[in-house]
């Protein structure tokens, strides 16, 4: 210590005062001020660095693997993938949004931004779903003509080719519904199974009541067949697979088949190098 304190040598002054101030204030003498230290000291339980880069136990690293293992829940179903469940949830949030907005009459008219009330004639998109006054989307047909003679809805501009002149469910079954509030209908529905049809590549129809917002997907299983037509597989509507055979599907040229293994989409051109002979005979070519 006097070395440092008088500065002579390499050792560097400030920490070696540093390191007797802390012996001095620890109280007694050197073994009894370090005795005192350990006992005034939290424990290392309490302190939060400690516990911050303490190393996590074998119970802890298992807790967490289960929880990564654990597969995301499906909105509906309560199971399947991630990708299943982002696949359903913009139109699934688009319906609940639409039918808790109608039910309390909040739902905005995009024409005359007033709300729509459970009781006033509407008009639904069948593209974007917004719900506008039937007054109000009449003006606005008459005003957003195009040149084909249709009109352009002021939600998503996609062009309608009449005007509409009547007050429908969301299904179009009924006209004029009445809103059966007692039977937790949403207002503007008939009550009966929608029937709109999903579109291709599904073949069945929504089997939902009378509804705001885009169908659910289809959750039919069907005896699908591969694209050779080899084999067949029961799986859910819209999917698709392909076997593990040759295609073998008639080429362009009429003569030769596919060799290539079981795709989805058409063969390619044929690429086969045949010999042609001239009308006489005498000639031959590649």
């Amino acid at each position: 210590f006097r070395i440092a304190e008088d500065g002579i040598g390499n050792c560097p002054r400030v920490p070696i005062l540093q390191m007797r101030e802390k012996l001095d204030t620890g109280g007694g003498g050197g073994g009894g001020g370090g005795e005192t230290n350990q006992e005034d000291a939290p424990p290392a339980e309490e302190n939060p660095l400690m516990n911050a880069i303490s190393k996590p136990t074998k119970e802890t690293e298992k807790g967490a693997q289960d929880a990564t293992d654990e597969q995301p829940k499906n909105l509906f179903s309560e199971q399947g993938t991630l990708e299943g469940q982002l696949a359903l949830l913009a139109g699934a949030d688009l319906r609940v949004r639409l039918t808790e907005q109608l039910v309390r009459g909040q739902t905005e008219c995009m024409v005359c931004l007033e709300r729509v009330k459970q009781h006033q004639p509407t008009w639904n998109c069948l593209n974007c779903f917004q719900v506008f006054h039937l007054n109000c989307i009449k003006k606005w047909a008459k005003t957003a003509r195009t040149e084909s003679g249709g009109w352009r809805c002021p939600g998503c501009q996609a062009v309608s080719p009449k005007t509409p002149n009547e007050y429908r469910c969301f299904c179009r079954k009924q006209q004029n519904p009445e809103w059966k509030r007692n039977e937790g209908l949403v207002p503007h529905s008939c009550g009966e199974v929608c029937g709109r049809k999903r579109g291709e590549p599904c073949p069945h129809t929504c089997v939902e009541l009378c509804h705001a917002g885009p169908c659910p997907g289809c959750t039919a299983t069907i005896l699908a067949t591969c694209p050779c037509g080899k084999e067949k597989m029961r799986m859910k509507c819209g999917e698709q697979f392909t076997c593990e055979s040759i295609c073998e599907k008639m080429l362009n040229c009429g003569v030769h088949k596919c060799r290539d293994q079981c795709h989805q989409g058409p063969c390619y051109d044929c690429l086969e190098v045949v010999n042609q002979a001239c009308f006489c005979g005498k000639s031959v070519r590649d």
